[in-house]
């Protein structure tokens, strides 16, 4: 019943936003139905922050992305608001509403998507978290900060961005701990050159690149098409972005079963079954021979301009191309992973070399600020270290790695690990046969901007965490003791994807 009676004041109160809208002046009324629409499910969503009674029907208003998000929780209390700017960031697709909420005249940026028919509210951005004050009838108004957040000293200058995981909240923070912000959603986050502006992708509705201001203001959709793209980067002069993208090969997983007639029947024939090399599974079960291909996907680089929008792929010579990452001294050279490796790509020559010829070397692979030097993650003895290299694929060097006693008390914080049929490190329960694997989880490095630091995700506390060191790998330490991101939770999933970006 109560659903019902929710599901009703949405309803009722999604009808007294259109028509507030719709009762205006002449010009309203001749707004098109994709303005009125995406207006009003802003303007309800704000209603709902002002009105107790009303946060079950929030929902209503909110595309699924958008309901996990903590943004409203650290917006505090909400007695009014007022509209203070409007416009279309992609008309037809992305409508974006700023509002001064009291008390504190505190601003929020609100985004909303057309969702199969359905406007929604998809993203919530609070760009000023300082103290403000507001003048009512006279009266002067002063609202309480947030509590203070001491700065971390060591840890270099600059601003750290980072997706808590892939696809998920994306926030800015300083990299002494101070001044955290979330800024949008999405799919591996990069800093522009200059530090104003963050390159992610999205994959629901679309799959979209998209561009957002540092404070979360200004998103822009710079192209779109292609399958899942990920990991977005900046060429060094800022003119271009290469991400990578999924197209051709096989999509989805495939059994395949055979009777022991048919076996028999194509070895006879000349043709018998090919077992392929990657193949999982195999065996007989209930009478029939029976093995899983994995999916297969094949993924390219591609490059978008920022000036005139030009699309453009890369030739790698390869089928599997991963995590690209700029070279920040040298516009033209992009690094990358392959299946057998990693590779350089050069834009004058119109092709890669190879800079390594490891299949376990992954992303995110970070080249240093002067251009000398590779980080990147490792797939070693089943579990993520954290290694680099010169950008000739000279003097690898191992920079993480978990202490005997670790290993020897036989637990992590408190918690075993074991690898899982797929290789992969996991904090459930082992099953019958799997080993534990004790080992400490590094992965997803990114350097200082000065070069002397990396920071990195770390799982060695029992959850992962962002964790910072010197370039030579000493000083390993959690990078933000200070509090400054408690609540966030974080997961590491292995994909190649990107976690941080620091300029």
């Amino acid at each position: 019943m109560s659903k019902i009676v929710n599901f009703s004041l949405a309803l009722l109160l999604g009808l007294l936003v259109s028509l507030t809208i719709t009762s205006g002046t002449p010009a309203q009324a001749q707004e098109d139905l994709d303005t009125i629409l995406a207006r009003a499910a802003a303007k309800g969503f704000l209603i709902t922050l002002t009105r107790p009674e009303l946060t079950s029907t929030r929902d209503f208003y909110s595309a699924s992305e958008l309901q996990a998000d903590n943004t409203l929780a650290n917006l505090g209390q909400v007695s009014s608001f007022t509209i203070t700017a409007e416009e279309w960031l992609t008309p037809g697709e992305t409508y974006q509403v700023t509002a001064t909420v009291q008390p504190g005249s505190r601003q929020v940026v609100l985004q909303t998507a057309d969702y199969n028919g359905s406007w929604k509210v998809n993203s919530v951005a609070v760009p000023s978290s300082a103290a403000a004050v507001s003048n009512t009838a006279g009266a002067t108004a002063i609202t309480a900060p947030a509590p203070v957040v001491q700065p971390v000293e060591g840890n270099g200058s600059g601003k750290l961005v980072f997706q808590t995981q892939s696809g998920s909240d994306i926030y800015v923070v300083n990299a002494d701990g101070t001044g955290l912000n979330r800024v949008t959603h999405g799919i591996d986050p990069q800093l522009s050159p200059d530090g104003s502006k963050i390159a992610f992708t999205r994959w629901d509705p679309d799959y979209w690149l998209y561009t957002i201001n540092l404070d979360g203001t200004n998103e822009q959709r710079i192209f779109g098409g292609k399958r899942q793209m990920k990991s977005p980067t900046w060429s060094a002069d800022g003119s271009r972005i290469v991400f990578s993208h999924q197209a051709g090969g096989r999509l989805e997983g495939e059994l395949k079963r055979y009777s022991e007639g048919t076996l028999i029947d194509r070895a006879m024939e000349g043709n018998p079954v090919q077992v392929p090399d990657n193949a999982r599974g195999v065996g007989f079960e209930d009478g029939k021979f029976q093995f899983y291909i994995p999916a297969d996907a094949y993924w390219w680089l591609a490059e978008v301009s920022l000036t005139n929008n030009e699309y453009k792929d890369l030739s790698t010579g390869s089928r599997y191309n991963y995590a690209p990452s700029a070279n920040p001294i040298d516009a033209n050279k992009f690094i990358f992973r392959s299946d057998k490796g990693m590779g350089m790509y050069d834009e004058q020559l119109q092709g890669s070399t190879p800079v390594s010829f490891d299949d376990r070397d992954r992303g995110s692979i970070a080249i240093s600020p002067d251009g000398t030097k590779i980080a990147f993650t490792y797939y070693q003895d089943g579990n993520w270290e954290i290694h680099t290299m010169n950008v000739d694929g000279s003097n690898r060097q191992r920079l993480t790695q978990t202490p005997l006693w670790v290993v020897a008390n036989g637990s992590v914080a408190g918690n075993e690990a074991y690898v899982n049929e797929e290789g992969y490190r996991t904090m459930d329960r082992a099953q019958p046969g799997e080993m534990p694997n004790l080992n400490w989880n590094n992965a997803s490095p990114v350097w200082s901007p000065d070069g002397s630091q990396i920071a990195f995700m770390s799982d060695r506390s029992g959850k992962w965490e962002i964790w910072i060191m010197n370039a030579d790998g000493s000083n390993q330490r959690s990078m933000f003791p200070n509090g400054a991101l408690e609540g966030l939770e974080f997961n590491f999933a292995g994909v190649d994807e990107r976690m941080l970006s620091w300029e």
